[in-house]
């Protein structure tokens, strides 16, 4: 991720005639925002170049479809430690930039986590250099098109010292949890202890709504997220198999384009709630199977017309790609959030499959990352 960063700078030193005064007070020491000190249009073809540097002619991207500029993220872990909340200086894991607000995130949680600040000095932070402490993380969620909030307080001990900052956000807030984070692994999930108030918030994409729990994953940009979804629903037909569910977003998006769409993912508790997605839109179509990606694409993949794959930044790897290979799906709809891996397979996968189009969306702005859509169909 470094070196991508140096790359994306690189690019970015082109443009230094298009530099503005950045909106955020912390732009420049924040390792959240790398691009803020350029107007948008200007991000928008820094990553167009960025992303083709990194596609390294296996695919090319015409432009970067824009989002929301700020206010878009609806979700944000901001770390406690050192006396300080926020999140780490700019290469630096070491230290934590002490932020009292941030354009990026949603209105109402903005306003949430300026109470929170308020009242956190109380509470005793976590050192995670040395492994000492208590509180390691306040997460704060919100669903974009419903507003619902959830505030997540992450904490090495199975104990709740936390209550004078839940009393001064409880009637704020939809969902208040406390999870337990206590192995050496810097991670803002684990085991949820207590939910104080309801634990969970809802968010809705086209009519579909979606029950997200405090360690379910979901795309940090609705916005983005919406137009990204309604492109994977035109590329599926017939039966499609969902790798890397998650709580069933895309499986339950495409639903009304497929006959059946299968979902398939590692986690328990992501799967439990995909079930409730499911039976919450009184959708039939759909089924979810907990269990191993790899795994499952190595006995299953026969019946399957489209295979969609959203894999992790480090991509599906040489492992799946040759399971996806000998297994033929006729077409494969690839959402990738990191162009370097996503070429990496792309160069293996085209072996036996045709690039159909690429595009770039700007999932997350002000930031390095950008996300990439791909179909690839079978020669």
């Amino acid at each position: 991720m470094k070196k991508q960063l140096m790359l994306l700078l690189s690019i970015a030193d082109r443009f230094h005639d298009k530099r503005i005064e950045p909106p955020c007070m912390y732009a420049g020491m924040c390792g959240g925002c790398a691009l803020q000190h350029f107007d948008y249009a200007t991000q928008l073809v820094i990553k167009k170049e960025y992303c083709n540097a990194l596609l390294n002619n296996v695919a090319f991207v015409d432009a970067v479809e824009p989002s929301i500029a700020l206010g878009y993220r609806n979700r944000m872990d901001y770390v406690t430690a050192f006396g300080k909340v926020g999140l780490r200086r700019r290469g630096s894991f070491k230290h934590v930039v002490d932020l009292h607000d941030c354009l990026l995130l949603q209105e109402k949680s903005r306003q949430v986590y300026a109470t929170i600040r308020e009242r956190i000095s109380g509470v005793e932070d976590y050192d995670y250099m040395v492994h000492k402490g208590y509180l390691r993380y306040v997460v704060l969620r919100q669903g974009f098109n419903t507003g619902q909030v959830m505030a997540n307080l992450v904490v090495a001990r199975e104990e709740n010292n936390c209550e004078h900052v839940i009393n001064a956000i409880y009637d704020a807030v939809d969902s208040i949890s406390l999870i337990l984070s206590d192995g050496l692994a810097d991670v803002s999930y684990g085991k949820v202890f207590d939910d104080i108030k309801q634990g969970y918030i809802e968010e809705s994409l086209d009519g579909i709504t979606y029950r997200i729990t405090p360690n379910s994953f979901f795309q940090a940009n609705t916005f983005m997220t919406q137009i990204m979804y309604r492109e994977i629903a035109c590329q599926v037909y017939g039966n499609v198999l969902d790798m890397y569910c998650g709580v069933g977003s895309i499986s339950l998006f495409v639903a009304a384009r497929a006959e059946y769409v299968t979902g398939v993912e590692a986690s328990h508790e992501a799967i439990t709630v995909a079930g409730y997605n499911a039976t919450r839109n009184e959708l039939t179509n759909v089924s979810f199977i907990q269990g191993d990606a790899l795994e499952y694409t190595s006995q299953h993949t026969l019946q399957y017309d489209v295979a969609i794959v959203d894999p992790p930044r480090t991509g599906l790897g040489p492992k799946v790609v040759d399971k996806l290979l000998q297994a033929g799906i006729p077409r494969i709809v690839y959402m990738s959030c990191n162009p370097a891996t996503f070429a990496q397979d792309a160069a293996m996968l085209c072996d036996r499959y045709s690039l159909a189009w690429c595009k770039a969306y700007d999932m997350f702005p002000q930031t390095p990352h950008v996300e990439l859509l791909a179909v690839f169909d079978r020669k």
